[in-house]
């Protein structure tokens, strides 16, 4: 059996703003995020700390985005996009290091997300 891990204000936040892209509304991720940290009691939306997350996410969306181009990119292992073409625990401790603001946890779960989200789709 899985053990779920339960939410918290930081991976319920990096949720949210994983869909978030330069086009989109930030007012409309903002009122999501609001309604999921009230439904999930997590606490009051504080922009400062959301900023931060948004810092994180903005990074990693940029980095990953690169694809081939990206300094993580290691090489192609095969045909298809595969994880394994990204460097992610060199990726993911290069977050830790300029994000210490937030929990290693938190980066830790959401780099290979990232690399899932915006190159593997």
């Amino acid at each position: 059996m899985i053990e779920r891990q339960s939410a918290t204000y930081e991976s319920v936040t990096l949720g949210v703003l994983a869909y978030e892209f330069p086009f989109s509304d930030k007012s409309e991720t903002a009122a999501k995020i609001k309604k999921c940290l009230k439904d999930q009691q997590l606490g009051q939306y504080d922009s400062k700390k959301i900023e931060l997350l948004r810092r994180l996410k903005d990074e990693l969306q940029k980095e990953v985005s690169k694809g081939e181009k990206s300094s993580y990119f290691t090489h192609p292992h095969g045909k298809y996009a595969d994880i394994r073409d990204f460097d992610v625990p060199r990726l993911t401790k290069g977050m830790i290091a300029r994000h210490p603001h937030i929990a290693k946890g938190e980066v830790e779960k959401f780099t290979p997300f990232s690399i899932h989200l915006y190159y593997l789709r």
